[in-house]
C-alpha cells in the first residue's frame, strides 16, 4: 500500500530538505575558508634597519650636508627589500621611520610574531677610509671575556651592560643561521661584482635573542668614499635588494630547508 503524504508531512519534509541544504553549504563554505586561510598564510621575514632617531650610526666620508648617515641608508634599504619580498612573503620592519628602537625590542618584534627569519641591516664604518666590502654575520659565542668590536655597529654587539632576557636563545638556530649567511654570501658574490662579501661569526646581541634563523648584514663601508657613493645610489641599492630577496627566497624554498653541520664546512 502507498502512504498518503499529508500537507503537514509535506511541510516537515520540505523543511528538512532546506536544513540539509544549508548544512551542506555551510560545510563547504567553512572548508573553503580554511583552505583559503591556509593558502594565504605567508612566511614572515622581519627586517631590522639599524640605528634611528638620535642614534645616527656611522657617518659618510663626505662632510657637511652631503654626508650620509647609516640610519637613513638602512631604513631606505630595508624598505626596498620589503617591497621585493612583498608579493610572496610578509616583511615587516622593526622600525618604520626615523626613531630609536632598543636592541631587545628589535628582537622582540620578530619573536612576538613568530617570524621565520630575522635580518638586521647595517653599514660599516672605519677610521681607515680604504676599508671596504660586505660582511654577513651570524651569531657565534666567544669564549673568555666579552668582545667589543671597533665598529660603527658596536652597540649591537655583546657587552656586560646590554643583556636581554632572551640571551643566547639563538644557539639552537646557529646551524641554519650560518647556512643563511653562507647562501647570502654566495648569492651576493655571484651578482654584485664590485664588492667582496665575507661571512663572520660574532656574539652579536641583536642576534642572540632571535628565536629563528638570523643574520646581520653590513652592506658596505659608508666611511669609504667610493662605497658611500654606491650606498646613496637608489639604483644600486635596488639591485642589491633584489639579490638579498632572491637569497632569502632560495633559503626558504623546500630544497634548502634542512642543513647539517657537514654541509657548512
Amino acid at each position: 500500500m502507498f502512504k498518503i503524504i499529508t500537507p503537514n508531512r509535506m511541510k516537515r519534509l520540505f523543511a528538512l530538505i532546506i536544513c540539509l541544504s544549508i548544512s551542506v553549504c555551510l560545510m563547504a563554505t567553512n572548508g573553503n575558508a580554511e583552505l583559503n586561510l591556509f593558502k594565504g598564510k605567508k612566511k614572515i621575514i622581519v627586517l631590522d634597519p639599524g640605528h634611528g632617531g638620535h642614534d645616527k650610526g656611522a657617518r659618510g666620508a663626505a662632510r657637511g650636508a652631503d654626508g650620509a648617515f647609516e640610519k637613513t641608508i638602512t631604513l631606505s634599504f630595508a624598505r626596498m627589500i620589503a617591497t621585493e619580498l612583498g608579493s610572496k612573503y610578509r616583511a615587516p620592519l622593526t622600525r618604520a621611520d626615523d626613531y630609536l628602537l632598543g636592541i631587545p625590542d628589535r628582537t622582540a618584534v620578530a619573536n612576538h610574531i613568530e617570524a621565520d627569519l630575522f635580518i638586521s641591516i647595517h653599514v660599516g664604518g672605519s677610521f681607515l677610509h680604504k676599508a671596504s666590502g660586505i660582511t654577513v654575520y651570524y651569531f657565534k659565542e666567544m669564549l673568555g671575556p666579552d668582545i667589543i668590536f671597533n665598529s660603527a655597529t658596536s652597540k649591537t654587539y655583546n657587552s656586560d651592560n646590554d643583556r636581554t632576557t632572551w640571551d643566547n636563545i639563538q644557539k639552537r638556530h646557529i646551524t641554519r643561521s650560518r647556512a643563511l649567511a653562507k647562501l647570502m654570501q654566495t648569492q651576493i658574490n655571484d651578482r654584485i661584482k664590485y664588492m667582496e662579501t665575507r661571512i663572520e661569526g660574532a656574539p652579536l646581541v641583536v642576534l642572540s635573542g632571535a628565536d629563528m634563523p638570523a643574520i646581520l648584514i653590513e652592506i658596505g663601508y659608508i666611511s669609504n668614499p667610493g662605497e658611500e657613493k654606491k650606498l646613496c645610489d637608489t639604483r644600486i641599492l635596488s639591485e642589491f635588494a633584489k639579490v638579498i630577496s632572491k637569497a632569502i627566497d632560495n633559503f626558504l624554498s623546500e630544497k634548502n630547508r634542512n642543513y647539517s653541520a657537514t654541509d657548512l664546512r
